[in-house]
């Protein structure tokens, strides 16, 4: 049986004992709202994290996005109305919170942990209080994560420049190469049993069976003309074409 199905017939219920003394309504609206109290107080608690009011949740789900000494954070949340909480309620109901948000795992960037620490402790030497020391840490892991995020774009970017400059390097020195970029040319090269192809894009069409690329046999990077291998849909059927062109004597 439903919520909504059991409301309604302890509102029935009700209706039918309303006008039988003692219990007497003052109005008929009377009658839903108490269903309702009646329902709510059937169902029992709606967590079983039963130590966490909500001035405590609020707490722990703006420091599940920091990195705040767990000590200090149960001391403040045990300032709070509520059962004390020990360790490890403060830990599990953290860990919880970060899984329960968006549905699969958060929380602040572990790179950034001893950093954080420091900062944190650097910032309650002065003696801010712990509510104002949050907030701090809010705004200190944000400014944190968006460094760390571009330093990590800036990293990738050199990683794939100096990946690229390592294949078209082993392009340029004879050996068998995927479709590679090279320095000055528009289209992509690559090498297959000592043989130079190069990839060239066609203008684009709007037909899904249309050819999107055409392929040459080429003696050099400088060479512009080159012998016409075929036209393709996709990269990788002009790849399977090159590697049966290039180990092929005919086409030689």
């Amino acid at each position: 049986m439903s919520d909504e199905q059991r409301l309604h017939e302890i509102i029935y219920l009700l209706r039918q004992y309303s006008a039988r003394p003692p219990l007497k309504f003052p109005t008929e609206a009377e009658i839903p709202k108490l269903a309702r109290r009646i329902l709510e107080t059937a169902k029992g608690p709606k967590s079983l994290w039963t130590k966490w009011s909500s001035d405590r949740e609020d707490v722990i789900k703006r420091a599940a996005d920091v990195w705040i000494p767990l000590d200090d954070l149960r001391e403040a949340l045990n300032v709070l109305p509520g059962e004390n909480l020990t360790a490890t309620d403060v830990e599990q109901r953290l860990n919880a919170v970060r899984s329960e948000l968006g549905g699969y795992t958060r929380g602040p960037d572990e790179t950034l942990k001893e950093e954080a620490f420091t900062a944190y402790a650097t910032e309650k030497a002065k003696g801010t209080e712990f509510i104002a020391l949050l907030g701090w840490m809010e705004d200190w892991m944000w400014g944190a994560e968006e460094i760390l995020r571009r330093k990590q774009t800036e990293e990738r970017q050199r990683r794939i420049a100096q990946e690229r400059r390592q294949a078209e390097a082993r392009l340029r020195s004879g050996a068998d190469s995927p479709w590679t970029g090279a320095s000055g040319f528009p289209d992509l090269y690559c090498r297959k049993n000592a043989r130079l192809f190069r990839l060239k894009g066609l203008n684009k069409d709007t037909s899904p069976l249309a050819a999107k690329f055409e392929v040459f046999e080429v003696k050099s990077f400088e060479d512009k003309r080159g012998v016409l291998i075929g036209r393709y849909r996709t990269r990788s059927d002009a790849s399977k074409a090159v590697l049966e062109v290039a180990y092929n004597p005919e086409w030689s």
